[in-house]
C-alpha cells in the first residue's frame, strides 16, 4: 500500500476523478478499511465495515426497509456470498429509487468518513469495467468540497501545495466550478484567481476553510495555471509588502516569522546565501525552543489577535516546513526542522484557542505547570503513535512520536519509539533511527525491547560491534525479550 501521509485523501480522490479512473480503490486507517469501485472517475459502490454506512441502516433510517428484511438480507449475503447491494436487489423488497438514493448516501458517508485521514494507506487496482453502473444522484466534487472544508485546515492545504503556495494562480477559462456553492467565501475566491496574488496570500486573506478546500480541489483538477510573477494588470498587492510586514514582527531576528519576512524579500530564498541564512535561522530557533515564548516563536506581540497569530503561522509554514527544506537540499536539518515546526504548530494551536491560551499564560509564571502541560501533551502524542506502530502504521506514527520527542526530549521511551518508527517505515531512515536510540540509551532506558531493537538497527547499518553490545545489554535485562 502507498502512504496517505504522502498523498492526502482529497488529493487522491480528486486525481482519480480527473484521470477518469476505473477499478478498485482501497483506503485503510488503523483497523478500518473501505473498498470503493470506480467507473470513469466516479465511485459507484463501497464496501465498508462501519454499521452506519450499511445500505440497510440507511434505508431503515429513511423508513424504506420493512421490518424483518434486514435479517433476510444478511441470510442472502451469507448463502449467495454476495454484496449487500446484490442481496437487496435480488430480494426486490426495496423500491429502485430508494435503493439508488441509499447507494448515493452510502458513498457520501464513506467518503466523508475517509477524507480526514492523515495516516494510513491506499491501494489502486485498475481494471476493466464489468457491466454498466447506475447513474447516481451524487456530486462527487461537492462531497469532496464539503469533507475537505470540514476536515483540513488552511495551513495543511498550503503545506500540501508545496512550492505552488508562493506562485500566482489563475483560473482556467474552461474550469468546472458548478460544485462550488453559489454563495459564500469559496465563490469569492473564484473571482480572485486572476494571477495578481500568490496562493498563500489569497488563503491568508480569505481565511475560511471553504476557500482552502476549493483552492485545493481546483489545483488537483488541473483547473489552475501558475506563473512565477504577478500578472501585469496588478494594481495593488493583496499581501503586505516586506516593510509593512516588518511592523508586525516583534520577536527579534531569530523568530520564525522574521525568517519568513526575509524570505519574502529574497527572490524565492534560493541560492547558497539564502540557504545558509535559513540554516542559521533553524539552528538558532532549535537551540532556543525551550527558552522563548510562543509569541516570540511566531514573532507576534502578546496582545496579538487569533487572526494575527494564524497569519504569522502561515508565513512561518511557508518558510520553514520540513518538506520545503528537503526541496532546498537541507535534508541534514530534518530533525531540527521537525522539532521547530512542531513547536510552531503548537504555538498556533495554543494562541488561537482562548482556553488553551489562558492556561498557557497562567502557567508562564510557574515552570512546574508548564512542564506538567508539556508532559501530558507529550504522553498523549506518544500513546497515539505507539498505537499506530502496533497496527503496523509506522509512517503514520511518525507525526505523533516526533511531537512527543519535541515536547519532552528527556523521555527515553519517546526517543526509542521514534527511532523504531524511522527504521520500520518505508523508505527506512535507519541512520536517524540509530541516533534516537542512542539518545534513549544515554537517558537510561531499562526496557530490553528498546536495546534489542536498537541492535537490529545497528546491524542493518553494518555496525556489528555496536549491535553486539546492544544485544548483550538486552539479554542481560531480559533473556526472553523479543523485538
Amino acid at each position: 500500500m502507498r502512504s496517505l501521509s504522502e498523498t492526502p485523501v482529497p488529493r487522491l480522490l480528486v486525481g482519480l476523478h480527473r484521470d477518469g479512473f476505473t477499478g478498485q480503490l482501497t483506503l485503510s486507517c488503523d483497523a478500518l478499511k473501505r473498498r470503493f469501485d470506480w467507473r470513469g472517475g466516479m465511485p459507484v459502490s463501497v464496501s465498508s465495515g462501519v454499521p452506519a454506512e450499511s445500505l440497510c441502516d440507511i434505508l431503515s433510517r429513511a423508513g424504506a426497509l420493512e421490518a424483518g428484511l434486514r435479517q433476510r438480507v444478511a441470510s442472502a449475503m451469507s448463502e449467495r456470498d454476495c454484496s449487500e447491494l446484490q442481496a437487496l436487489a435480488s430480494l426486490g423488497a426495496v423500491a429502485p429509487k430508494a435503493l439508488l438514493l441509499a447507494l448515493a448516501e452510502q458513498l457520501r458517508r464513506a467518503l466523508l468518513g475517509s477524507i480526514g485521514w492523515r495516516s494510513g494507506g491506499y491501494l489502486l487496482e485498475p481494471r476493466e469495467a464489468a457491466g454498466s453502473a447506475p447513474a447516481l444522484p451524487f456530486d462527487l466534487l461537492a462531497v469532496l468540497f464539503e469533507g475537505t472544508a470540514s476536515a483540513w485546515r488552511t495551513h495543511e492545504v498550503l503545506s500540501a501545495l508545496g512550492e505552488g503556495a508562493s506562485r500566482y494562480p489563475t483560473l482556467a477559462p474552461d474550469a468546472r466550478t458548478q460544485w462550488v456553492p453559489a454563495e459564500g467565501p469559496a465563490r469569492a475566491l473564484l473571482a480572485r484567481l486572476d494571477g495578481r496574488s500568490p496562493a498563500f496570500a489569497l488563503l491568508q486573506e480569505l481565511a475560511e476553510p471553504e476557500c482552502a478546500a476549493a483552492f485545493w480541489l481546483l489545483d488537483g483538477l488541473g483547473a489552475l495555471t501558475y506563473q512565477d510573477q504577478p500578472s501585469a494588470a496588478e494594481a495593488a498587492p493583496a499581501a503586505p509588502a516586506g516593510p509593512r510586514i516588518e511592523i508586525v514582527v516583534r520577536g527579534g531576528p531569530g523568530t520564525a516569522a522574521a525568517a519568513a519576512v526575509r524570505a519574502e524579500r529574497k527572490t524565492g530564498g534560493a541560492g547558497a546565501q539564502g540557504d545558509a541564512a535559513l540554516r542559521r535561522e533553524i539552528l538558532d530557533l532549535h537551540g532556543r525552543l525551550r527558552e522563548i515564548t510562543l509569541w516570540e516563536l511566531l514573532g507576534v506581540t502578546r496582545d496579538a489577535s487569533a487572526g494575527d497569530v494564524r497569519k504569522a503561522y502561515l508565513r512561518a509554514a511557508k518558510r520553514l516546513h520540513p518538506d520545503r527544506l528537503a526541496q532546498l537540499g537541507l535534508e541534514d536539518l530534518k530533525d531540527a526542522a521537525n522539532e521547530v515546526f512542531a513547536e510552531i504548530a503548537r504555538a498556533n494551536e495554543v494562541l488561537t484557542d482562548p482556553a488553551q491560551r489562558e492556561r498557557y499564560v497562567d502557567g508562564l509564571g510557574d515552570a512546574s505547570l508548564v512542564n506538567a502541560e508539556r508532559i501530558a501533551e507529550a504522553e498523549a502524542a506518544y500513546v497515539r503513535g505507539d498505537r499506530l506502530m502496533r497496527a503496523g502504521n509506522f509512517r503514520g506514527a511518525l507525526e505523533f512520536l516526533e511531537r512527543a520527542v519535541t515536547l519532552w526530549p528527556e523521555e527515553a521511551d519517546y526517543q526509542a519509539a521514534l527511532g523504531w518508527a524511522l527504521h520500520r517505515k518505508t523508505p527506512a531512515e535507519s541512520q536517524r533511527a540509530l541516533e534516537h536510540f542512542e539518545r534513549a540509551f544515554a537517558l537510561g532506558t531499562d526496557q530490553a525491547v528498546w536495546w534489542l531493537r536498537g541492535s537490529l538497527v545497528a546491524r542493518s547499518l553494518g555496525q556489528d560491534s555496536r549491535a553486539n553490545q546492544l544485544g548483550e545489554r538486552a539479554r542481560a535485562l531480559d533473556p526472553n525479550a523479543k523485538a
